[in-house]
């Protein structure tokens, strides 16, 4: 059974987790995206298909909502 997207777990993700040029996509999504680093309080990532463009931006409380991308 999977967990409660709200509930978190000693195997999420945490900020510190995050590497600058890894792969990561949001739980249950398919979108690959790449960890461009953190400006201010967020987190920004690109989609593998356009790198150099800011595809979203997350706050510390939403990196537990990401997975690192299984190859």
């Amino acid at each position: 059974m999977e967990p409660d997207m709200g509930e978190t777990k000693s195997n999420d993700l945490k900020p510190s987790d995050l590497v600058k040029g890894a792969t990561y996509n949001w739980r249950f999504q398919e979108d690959k995206l790449i960890y461009l680093g953190k400006n201010g309080p967020w987190h920004r990532f690109s989609k593998v298909e356009d790198p150099r463009r800011v595809w979203c931006e997350v706050m510390d409380e939403g990196i537990c909502l990401l997975e690192e991308t299984r190859k």
